[in-house]
């Protein structure tokens, strides 16, 4: 039996959710990838974890949601 309580993750109001296939500026070029983990900075700002690739996939880390569109 397990007495301890799971903490509840802090609920993230953001314009895209994990698995939206989405388009942002890296390294000067347009890309697309997918949302991959959604956070908040101290500041309240909305921060995604975009993964990009195929076969051998990268996470690219704390891209702010202003610079990522859906189209």
């Amino acid at each position: 039996m397990c007495f301890f309580k799971r903490k509840k993750k802090p609920e993230i109001v953001s314009r895209y959710h994990e698995g939206d296939m989405v388009y942002f500026r890296f390294r000067g070029e347009r890309a697309f990838g997918y949302i991959y983990a959604i956070k908040q900075d101290g500041q309240g700002k909305v921060l995604y974890d975009i993964q990009i690739g195929g076969q051998c996939p990268a996470i690219l880390k704390d891209i702010p949601e202003e610079g990522v569109s859906s189209h």
